[in-house]
């Protein structure tokens, strides 16, 4: 499902609808949902209020029929550290293209790193407006993948381990 599929239907939500009418000032700044073989995944989307620097994030089921609203959070960073908001219109790729995308790379160039999870971001970062996939592996390692989110370039991928254990 596309990201303008998945907010069209968040905002005909009238929990979304009247938190919104509160809150006119707020910016998208991610999309996050973990994928994990027989369990049914949730979508958080999150909005920046850049006044009060506090982040309300909408979960929903993956089907996009039920929301609810986490409480306002302040966001965890570094005191240089900038929030973007994402360009809606600028994302072109969508969840599924990302995913696949790095499923090719996994496949071809890590494909002794199976994946049992995967933890996926929509973000927009100082080097763009990403997908930031990680897997977590079998071989307890994380493979992580930045995806252009315009043109679906893979801007980088590393693998890392998880445990690292001194003799």
């Amino acid at each position: 499902m596309s990201l303008q599929s998945i907010l069209s239907k968040l905002r005909e939500n009238d929990i979304f609808k009247g938190w919104q009418e509160a809150h006119k000032e707020v910016k998208l700044v991610h999309l996050f949902t973990m994928l994990e073989t027989g369990t049914e995944s949730k979508l958080d989307i999150g909005f920046y209020d850049y006044n009060s620097e506090k982040m309300t994030s909408f979960t929903m089921d993956e089907n996009v029929e039920s929301v609810e609203q986490r409480t306002d959070e302040e966001v965890f960073k570094k005191e240089d550290d900038q929030i973007l908001p994402l360009e809606e219109d600028k994302i072109k790729i969508d969840m599924l293209q990302a995913c696949d995308i790095c499923s090719k790379v996994q496949q071809e160039e890590y494909s002794i790193h199976k994946p049992m999870k995967q933890v996926i971001i929509l973000q927009h970062l100082s080097i763009g407006q990403i997908w930031n996939i990680t897997y977590i592996t079998k071989q307890f390692k994380t493979l992580n993948f930045k995806v252009d989110a315009e043109n679906g370039n893979v801007i980088e991928h590393k693998l890392h381990e998880i445990f690292s254990f001194d003799k």
